[in-house]
């Protein structure tokens, strides 16, 4: 049987990833204004913060239709008998029921999995996947093993700047101004599919991003070993060097890779995280 492996562009794969593994990208619609582009296709991250730097407005970002999906469902099973679909948090988007309410019509020919996570953490998912498809085993099994992951996918990321959680409405002026001055950068942890505030680190950002790293290998000492990844939006490249030494040895493959505009369109710049499965 031919399995196709699909994901939203939440997914936040390297073109490398994705051509190696081949999975087909749904992108989502960033709104800049009265335009609209698709994400990752039409619009890169660094346009988004050229955009917002020279509007000081923050795009909006919206999942796509039903009909966007029904589109994209049909184009892949030309030359698939099957597609297993990945899309971000149904807790946090429209992309989960969307992507679903397309896929009614197709019966057993297209699965939608709610991650239940974002970024890279919806691709630990969809990498599992493949390497299950390359395996041989059946569709029903692989989506039923990937629902059963998504309690296991530790997704969280260190915030440097806040500015763009305060642009979208997620805290006040009086708290961004505050980190600011405390040097406060918090920690946003996903759980049951939802994003909640973890530890509240303080100091300069090389620092907090080594703390924070240590703390979450401590906080998951059991965990798959076969690959992590090292998500971020634009952030000092020795703080990303210094976080895949402490990584090494500790993980088969490690994957550095640059969030999406949606994903930084939400977290702003300097934002970091390791996602990996745990046991």
């Amino acid at each position: 049987m031919r399995i196709k492996i699909s994901a939203d562009s939440t997914v936040d794969l390297s073109k490398e990833l994705v051509d190696k593994y081949d999975i087909a990208i749904m992108p989502l619609w960033i709104n800049l204004g009265n335009e609209t582009k698709l994400d990752g296709v039409e619009i890169s991250t660094s346009e988004l913060f050229d955009y917002v730097d020279k509007t000081g407005e923050l795009p909006k970002t919206a999942s796509p239709s039903i009909l966007s999906y029904q589109e994209f469902y049909d184009k892949l099973l030309k030359d698939a008998d099957c597609v297993i679909h990945f899309v971000v948090s149904g807790m946090l988007s429209s992309c989960y029921s969307n992507a679903l309410k397309a896929a009614e019509e197709y019966g057993e020919r297209v699965y939608v999995v709610d991650s239940r996570s974002l970024s890279t953490g919806i691709a630990l998912l969809a990498l599992y996947a493949c390497d299950r498809v390359k395996e041989g085993a059946e569709p029903k099994k692989i989506v039923e093993e990937c629902k059963a992951l998504t309690k296991k996918v530790q997704a969280s990321f260190v915030l440097g700047d806040l500015n763009y959680m305060h642009k979208g409405g997620r805290c006040s002026g009086a708290m961004r101004l505050s980190a600011k001055f405390l040097r406060i950068k918090p920690e946003i942890v996903l759980v049951g599919g939802e994003m909640k505030v973890g530890k509240k680190y303080m100091g300069k950002l090389n620092k907090v991003i080594e703390s924070y790293v240590e703390d979450t290998l401590a906080k998951y000492p059991e965990y798959d070993r076969k690959r992590v990844f090292i998500t971020h939006t634009p952030i000092d490249k020795e703080i990303r060097e210094s976080v895949r030494k402490q990584l090494e040895g500790k993980f088969d493959e490690i994957y550095d890779t640059d969030a999406g505009a949606t994903i930084s369109s939400h977290c702003g710049l300097e934002t970091l995280g390791i996602l990996f499965i745990t046991k």
